[in-house]
């Protein structure tokens, strides 16, 4: 009997060590499984948050790209309106003594309004002095071999006019020329207006970026030749750049003496120059391989525990996935307001109607559907009259709230909703009436018309007292399919100049 009890004793050890055998396999396996799914869930956490790294400084540099292209146009903007208002003066009262003083006095007035130039100059046909904004009198200088004063004597062409960047010689400073041609009344040569834009003025608004410590900022004109490098290296100005890899090549990447940077590239929309900037991506993913250091260690804290205290597992899941979550939220919120930014790219924020960009990609539509259709389609050219006597009367912001009065009686005024409406640049405004024939368009221009009659805007230097417009009209049924939008702009553009010719606050065809 003592031997039967004592196999029976070995029977049933026997039995409780097979039982506890698969369950120390099993929490084993659990651990191990639990290590190596942590494991799997870390580094796919930090693949994902390398690629979100790496999307936001992409974003930033694009959006950092276009801001500067929108500040770059503005600033060239402005100069440009200058020198068409300096070439108007100088062609209408000519070169005496007394419009010369005026002149100087116009100048000295423009310089004190517009930060970013240098100085403002007029020279006749043989490259001598006649006017600058620095009141030098003409001490023998000429002018006539600089590059955009050659560009517009072989030039007939009255388009603004931007050249590769030069030292001044009044100013000894790196300057960018920003010139227009000036006409004799029967068109011959009668010399260049000059407007020079301080490359300093935009270098100061570029080193204040902050885009990284191995950061670039490009400027360049569309021929290549570079306008400003940030961080600044003067013997870089003027440089050609088309045989540098980075100006062939239009991609998010890009790679420079063996180092690897994101790259956004963004065009100055009225003016032949664009912004790139590029970023480093060793120093854009800094703060990731931080974030990646600290998620390892902590892993291998994690996998530590695990091996002794199992229930620290659920914890580290827990929280896992709430930094996954935020990390979903985050792209989501960026994907937000990257679709916003896209949006904003088509709507002009003084006026909230569409842009020029906007309204050639709708004419583009329009002009197919109504050549297939066979149905007329109407282009309205409007111009608000005698707009820089209202500037110079009330002020630049009291003429971007008449603008944006003008602008919402224009939206106003239109009949359905396939109608568009949009800023064509300064105070010119562009409408574009699909399945309209001229009749159509006239009743619309009437009830803008009366509409902007209605709100009766004062301008004490205006003949009519009000704000007025003037809008010229062109409707046709398209003969091709690849008509030229160009051309109906055109010959809206001649019915706006007769309108004019007739008095303004009219409308013409």
């Amino acid at each position: 009997m003592k031997a039967q009890a004592e196999e029976a004793g070995r029977d049933g050890a026997s039995e409780l060590g097979v039982e506890r055998q698969p369950l120390k396999a099993v929490t084993i396996t659990m651990i191990l499984m639990a290590c190596l799914m942590s494991l799997a869930v870390t580094v796919w956490s930090s693949y994902h948050s390398r690629g979100l790294e790496l999307a936001n400084a992409s974003i930033s540099a694009s959006n950092t790209s276009h801001t500067l292209a929108n500040q770059a146009n503005s600033s060239f903007k402005m100069a440009d309106t200058v020198l068409v208002s300096l070439v108007d003066k100088v062609e209408v009262e000519g070169w005496s003594a007394a419009s010369t003083a005026r002149l100087r006095a116009l100048m000295l007035k423009h310089m004190a309004r517009l930060p970013a130039l240098q100085g403002l100059f007029i020279y006749d046909e043989t490259g001598r002095w006649i006017a600058n904004s620095s009141g030098t009198q003409f001490d023998g200088r000429n002018n006539s071999d600089r590059a955009y004063f050659q560009y517009h004597r072989q030039h007939p062409g009255r388009g603004v006019h931007i050249g590769d960047p030069i030292i001044g010689r009044t100013s000894g400073a790196w300057v960018i020329p920003v010139s227009r041609r000036i006409d004799h009344p029967d068109g011959r040569f009668a010399g260049v207006a000059l407007a020079t834009i301080k490359i300093d003025f935009f270098r100061k608004i570029y080193e204040g970026l902050d885009i990284g410590s191995d950061g670039r900022i490009l400027m360049t004109l569309d021929d290549g030749t570079l306008l400003l490098r940030v961080p600044f290296d003067p013997g870089s100005i003027g440089r050609d750049t088309r045989e540098k890899p980075l100006f062939r090549q239009h991609a998010t990447d890009v790679e420079i003496d063996g180092e690897a940077f994101l790259y956004s590239q963004s065009r100055v929309v009225d003016y032949p120059a664009q912004i790139a900037v590029l970023r480093s991506k060793d120093v854009a993913l800094r703060p990731w391989r931080e974030s990646a250091t600290l998620s390892y260690l902590a892993l291998f804290v994690l996998i530590a525990g695990l091996l002794l205290l199992g229930r620290r597992v659920i914890r580290q899941v827990a929280l896992r996935d709430r930094l996954q979550r935020d990390l979903l939220a985050t792209k989501t919120a960026l994907e937000t307001a990257n679709a916003s930014l896209s949006a904003m790219a088509y709507v002009d924020g003084l006026t909230e109607l569409f842009n020029r960009r906007y309204y050639e990609q709708t004419w583009e539509r329009e002009h197919r559907r109504a050549f297939r259709n066979k149905t007329s389609l109407a282009v309205m050219m409007i111009d608000v009259d005698y707009f820089k006597r209202y500037n110079d009367r009330y002020g630049h912001l009291a003429g971007d709230e008449c603008l944006s009065s003008i602008a919402q009686t224009i939206r106003r005024g239109l009949r359905r909703s396939g109608d568009l409406a949009a800023r064509y640049g300064g105070e010119e405004f562009v409408v574009l009436l699909p399945d309209t024939d001229l009749a159509g368009a006239r009743e619309v221009a009437e009830k803008i018309h009366a509409d902007l009659a209605a709100l009766a805007l004062r301008h004490e230097a205006s003949p009519h007292g009000t704000v007025t417009i003037s809008i010229g009209m062109h409707a046709a049924v398209p003969e091709r399919s690849d008509d030229d939008e160009r051309r109906f702009v055109a010959r809206a553009d001649a019915a706006l100049y007769r309108a004019k010719e007739q008095g303004r606050n009219r409308s013409a065809s």
